[in-house]
């Protein structure tokens, strides 16, 4: 052989060892990748706990405001006053309508949760809300003023035994929550004392008492339903007083029960930052009363409480009509929505 062709022959020799020693050190990628994927590639959520998962969800939450429920047996007395004050009909809605507004959040996977559930997502202690199917959305139903048709007590046989109004909405949520066991029986009742909450002064310990019972909350809507703002800024003595003695009432019917109530519901709007930083501590006749939420009386959508945009004294509601139940519930976008997700079990090591 050639000088010329000898070293070509040489030069092409060591030139297939060194792919196939490349080949042996390097070209092994199903292996590689295998281990690589299994190794630092995995489902995040599978090493999450529940509530890990759900503080890192997105996504908003619709808190859903009611003001009357017109009901077979209050018509005669909301109808005169529509037509005295037209502009009240924002504020009602009736039995059916209510009816039908839960039956359509239900089959569209909407399931309700508890305000204390809703500011729980910010804390982790979540595990409540496990009942909740995978890809259903929270809301929360709140309910403003205790006026008609919330909470009514009737005599329907005449026989002087009271029962729930089936038709009010306390007997229409008891009633849905029995057929549909995976709507929970929960929301959250503002409540004044500007009038004999619910209309019933002699069922009123009573109505107090057993919404505790189901299981509903009670938040403190002042004394007066009076604005706050324009009592903080006239003398905060009275703003205290607003709020204390509504809290004095609701000790004079519920005793020991009343220390549930750490909630505020804002009359009339939005508050002033000096506000929601006043109501967190009301000192009044001696007592103090920490309170660790403030609800607005009109807004959007409420946003997750681990956001960096959620503050717990200035939470949003959306007043509830027809247009703005098919607008800003049914259709809003980017609502928080349960994962298709478990907890991930241990394993043994």
């Amino acid at each position: 052989m050639k000088k010329g062709n000898l070293s070509a022959f040489f030069l092409a020799l060591g030139g297939a060892i060194f792919v196939s020693l490349a080949a042996y050190l390097f070209w092994q990628p199903e292996r590689e990748i295998v281990m690589d994927i299994e190794g630092h590639y995995e489902n995040p959520f599978d090493v999450l706990s529940f509530e890990d998962i759900l503080q890192r969800l997105p996504g908003s939450i619709p808190i859903l405001q009611y003001h009357m429920i017109m009901t077979p047996h209050n018509a005669s007395l909301l109808s005169p006053l529509i037509a005295k004050r037209p502009l009240l009909r924002r504020f009602i809605l009736t039995s059916q309508e209510f009816r039908e507004q839960l039956e359509i959040l239900y089959q569209q996977g909407f399931r309700p949760i508890s305000l204390d559930e809703y500011l729980a997502l910010g804390s982790g202690e979540v595990s409540s809300l496990k009942r909740l199917a995978p890809g259903t959305k929270p809301f929360v139903l709140t309910f403003d003023d205790a006026t008609y048709g919330q909470f009514d007590l009737i005599d329907t046989n005449s026989d002087g035994i009271v029962e729930i109004d089936p038709e009010c909405a306390v007997g229409i949520l008891l009633d849905f929550h029995n057929t549909h066991p995976d709507f929970a029986l929960t929301g959250a009742f503002c409540i004044d004392f500007s009038k004999v909450p619910f209309l019933q002064p002699s069922y009123l310990e009573k109505k107090l008492n057993l919404l505790l019972d189901y299981g509903f909350e009670i938040v403190n809507h002042t004394k007066n339903h009076t604005s706050l703002d324009k009592l903080f800024r006239k003398s905060p003595d009275a703003f205290s007083r607003e709020i204390g003695a509504a809290m004095e009432k609701f000790e004079s019917y519920l005793g020991y029960r009343a220390k549930s109530i750490n909630k505020i519901a804002y009359p009339n709007g939005r508050v002033s930052d000096q506000v929601k930083q006043a109501v967190k501590q009301i000192s009044y006749k001696g007592k103090t009363y920490h309170f660790i939420a403030g609800l607005h009386a009109y807004g959007l959508w409420a946003p997750q409480p681990a956001s960096t945009h959620f503050d717990p004294y200035a939470i949003p509601r959306i007043e509830i009509s027809g247009k703005n139940f098919e607008k800003f519930v049914l259709l809003a976008p980017r609502l928080l929505t349960m994962p298709p997700l478990t907890e991930k079990k241990p394993q043994d090591k």
